[in-house]
């Protein structure tokens, strides 16, 4: 009978331990929406329209409240609030080239980071939506070069 209890005890700490081992593996990769990740992304996706050809980029940087990268063009940064998980680009400065063939995909771009408010983020890929739920950008993790 006692050789029973401790086993069952054994049992329940070894489940208890593995749990909490697997819930700390998932964190790692686990979405947020209550701080923003710094990581170098790539800009996949413009509301419905897909553009992991088009070397846009996104770079988070919740040290300096920026984000910041490539818009088709132009270089652009924006200085972001966050508060209460609501998520405030403000405007975009940026460099102002003009590019023929691309202008279009820049507009948009910027037309889309105007109505951003909130976001889902993860080291691996990033959602900037409108206060409706609607995903206006998307970037994945930008991969490294291999050598």
């Amino acid at each position: 009978m006692k050789q029973s209890s401790i086993l069952k005890t054994g049992f329940a700490l070894l489940s208890i331990v593995l749990i909490f081992a697997s819930c700390k593996a998932q964190q790692q990769g686990k979405m947020t929406s209550e701080k923003l990740v710094a990581q170098d992304y790539v800009i996949t996706q413009l509301g419905e329209k897909e553009i992991a050809d088009s070397k846009l980029t996104l770079k988070v940087n919740p040290e300096n409240s920026t984000i910041s990268g490539y818009s088709g063009c132009n270089n652009y940064n924006f200085s972001y609030k966050l508060k209460d998980g609501v998520l405030d680009l403000g405007f975009a400065s940026a460099t102002k080239m003009y590019c023929d063939d691309k202008m279009d995909l820049e507009n948009l771009f910027f037309q889309k980071a105007a109505s951003v408010t909130q976001f889902n983020n993860s080291s691996e890929v990033i959602y900037l939506k409108s206060k409706e739920g609607n995903v206006l950008i998307k970037a994945e993790k930008k991969k490294e070069k291999s050598e």
